[in-house]
């Protein structure tokens, strides 16, 4: 994984540095947050937030209106019932997000679907897994501060949203997600 994120990131670094000053649609950025979930059970159980990492891309098809995709990972470890268990957590969303106008700093809002892989794990007794896939919902909110050479700087807030079912007892893996992120533009 940290030599996917080495060829990535040098990819970002040569293509900005090559763009030239015509009009840049694509923007493509590695994030790095915390997620704090809001569950009173995922809180117990794993804490009250982890590091999560993501990649995403975003599309300008009309000014100021963009299509973003991206693609995140994170897994903490915690305890349950007096047993070790793991969480790992995959979420893939797209959505739209509008851009406001501005110089060099440009706020940002958007509104997207999520679609979450859950693995669960529990080192008690029976050693049971859990893998659950579910559709949610994605809140962004966010700063984009334009560096020099096609660069720039991303401070968001998102806010996720996903219902998942356990034995008839739902877990909500809801939460904000706040954190930095660094892109280019080409």
């Amino acid at each position: 994984m940290a030599s996917f994120l080495k060829y990535l990131t040098a990819a970002l670094v040569c293509t900005a540095l090559q763009a030239d000053d015509k009009t840049r649609d694509w923007t493509a950025e590695l994030r790095a947050g915390v997620f704090f979930p809001l569950s009173p059970r995922v809180q117990n159980t794993y804490g009250h937030g982890w590091i999560e990492g993501e990649a995403e891309y975003n599309y300008e098809f009309v000014r100021h209106w963009q299509v973003w995709g991206n693609a995140g990972y994170s897994f903490q470890d915690g305890h349950a019932h007096h047993h070790r268990a793991h969480i790992q957590i995959i979420p893939v969303s797209t959505g739209l997000k509008y851009v406001f106008s501005s110089d060099k700093i440009r706020p940002y809002l958007g509104l997207g679907l999520c679609y979450t892989f859950l693995h669960l794990r529990n080192f008690g007794y029976y050693g049971q897994r859990v893998y659950k896939n579910r559709f949610g919902w994605v809140a962004k909110s966010g700063v984009y501060f334009d560096l020099p050479k096609h660069f720039l700087l991303d401070l968001f807030l998102d806010f996720y949203d996903q219902n998942t079912h356990f034995r008839h007892r739902p877990i909500h893996m809801r939460g904000f997600r706040a954190g930095l992120g660094l892109g280019c533009a080409f």
